[in-house]
């Protein structure tokens, strides 16, 4: 009778013993599977991103990013095929899916200078016509420069490409009036710099009290 009910108690201790372990293994599991999502999330947002700046910031995607984009793609859908994710699969895809956004950051950066170096400059040059908006200007535009997968960021820096644009078009400066201008700004210019057509635009401006002329120093 004794060792019946031992041999019961051993069973029940087993039995409790694998529903623990099934209940500890499904919890491990959803977490994975939280983590799986999570990423899968992450990575298309990244491509969401990518492909507006793409088609509305002129960012050319390398083929590097392209085929490793396509690679990681395709492991996360092979990481469910069975049906639930694997966790070593997730960790791998995770690292990988940090591989292509450092590639990404890298192409932006030198993305970023190409595509509003110019814009930039000639704010800097004009920033004393209308200080406050150039300076809004210039300010959001710089936010974009380390790549973000924000889009809103790189929805704003559209936008003040576009207004900055217009700002300097509305100017109608030639050549010769930025030259002048990026003198000014350096301490550079000088009388001799001035000619009938810069002092002409000047004028139209309304610039004459806002430009300052003063000896150098012997």
């Amino acid at each position: 009778m004794i060792f019946d009910r031992i041999d019961r108690k051993i069973k029940d201790m087993k039995n409790l013993k694998d529903q623990e372990l099934r209940k500890k293994n499904r919890q491990k599991q959803v977490e994975i599977d939280q983590r799986y999502d999570s990423l899968v999330s992450q990575v298309q947002k990244c491509s969401l991103t990518l492909a507006y700046a793409r088609d509305h910031l002129q960012f050319p995607i390398s083929e590097t990013v392209k085929l490793e984009l396509q690679n990681l793609f395709g492991n996360l859908t092979s990481i469910v095929s069975d049906g639930c994710a694997d966790e070593d699969s997730v960790l791998k895809a995770a690292s990988d899916f940090k591989i292509v956004q450092g590639n990404i950051k890298k192409d932006w950066g030198k993305h970023f200078v190409n595509y509003t170096s110019t814009t930039v400059n000639t704010l800097r040059v004009i920033s004393g016509i209308d200080p406050e908006r150039i300076n809004k200007c210039i300010a959001e535009i710089k936010a974009a420069e380390t790549w973000t997968e924000d889009k809103s960021i790189l929805d704003t820096l559209q936008k003040a490409i576009n207004s900055a644009d217009g700002l300097i078009r509305s100017l109608k400066m030639d050549q010769a009036t930025i030259s002048f201008l990026t003198k000014m700004t350096s301490g550079k210019a000088t009388i001799a710099d001035l000619d009938e057509n810069i002092l002409k635009w000047i004028r139209a401006e309304g610039l004459e009290r806002k430009i300052r002329i003063t000896f150098l120093p012997k």
